[in-house]
């Protein structure tokens, strides 16, 4: 009897029969990796969320789908665009009308943030977590690399609520020892909240909320042990062009 196939080997099987590339070639793109989000959910799981954990797990599952789709869509694009451009059309819109279908599946939108939004949840509980603990630096760094380099796009997700209501509230009760690590922890966490906060309404709430993404990232350097903003030049240039340089002293 024949094995069970992996959920990669049958996205592989399925992505060959709209595309048209060798299976080797999708199968490829189909292989599971380990993202940032997958290495947040390993995290929260070791601290004790295990909820959480498998609920981003799950919203990394549909939007690694739905990217794999997209990917698709585009090799497809690079390859035939120049000899075959009817090709190139009705594939890439197969692709994306798959990749609809996924997110549609599990309740996202498409051009929504909601997933993204949903990992920033999950991100808001390690750094609380974190801030509960007299070293949590392993959880902060994990809640720090879900965070994108781009703080007006952090604006945008951290402000979305997702398939369901999310509250920060929780933030405004934190507490824990008093330990650096978890200090800088709790300052990230309730930065949070006060980014989630602000209204869509223009230009100004958005750089606002931009600037206290930029105090997010700041403070959950610190509580991961790393140097304010290390890696992240996007961010170093909107602290210094947008904010005067500075992190206010809250």
């Amino acid at each position: 009897m024949p094995k069970k196939q992996t959920r990669a080997a049958q996205l592989a099987r399925q992505v060959q029969a709209v595309t048209g590339l060798p299976y080797t070639r999708c199968l490829k793109m189909c292989e599971p990796f380990e993202g940032s989000w997958v290495r947040l959910a390993r995290e929260l799981r070791a601290a004790g969320l295990i909820a959480v954990a498998d609920h981003l797990l799950a919203v990394d599952a549909v939007t690694t789908e739905a990217s794999t789709w997209f990917s698709a869509g585009g090799e497809i694009e690079g390859l035939f665009y120049y000899t075959d451009n009817k090709r190139v059309q009705r594939t890439y819109d197969a692709c994306s009308d798959a990749a609809d279908a996924a997110l549609n599946r599990a309740g996202f939108d498409r051009h929504s943030r909601d997933s993204d939004a949903e990992a920033y949840h999950a991100a808001f509980l390690a750094l609380s977590k974190a801030g509960t603990l007299p070293d949590g630096r392993t959880l902060a760094r994990a809640a720090l690399d879900v965070f994108a380099d781009d703080a007006t796009w952090c604006s945008d997700v951290i402000r979305s609520r997702g398939r369901a209501p999310f509250t920060y509230d929780t933030a405004a009760g934190l507490t824990g020892p008093g330990t650096p690590t978890a200090v800088a922890a709790r300052k990230a966490a309730r930065a949070m909240a006060r980014a989630a906060a602000v209204p869509f309404n223009g230009d100004e709430e958005w750089y606002e909320a931009a600037g206290i993404m930029v105090e997010v990232m700041w403070h959950a350097g610190e509580a991961a042990g790393l140097s304010p903003l290390e890696g992240r030049p996007n961010c170093q240039d909107h602290l210094r062009d947008f904010m005067d340089g500075e992190i206010p002293q809250r």
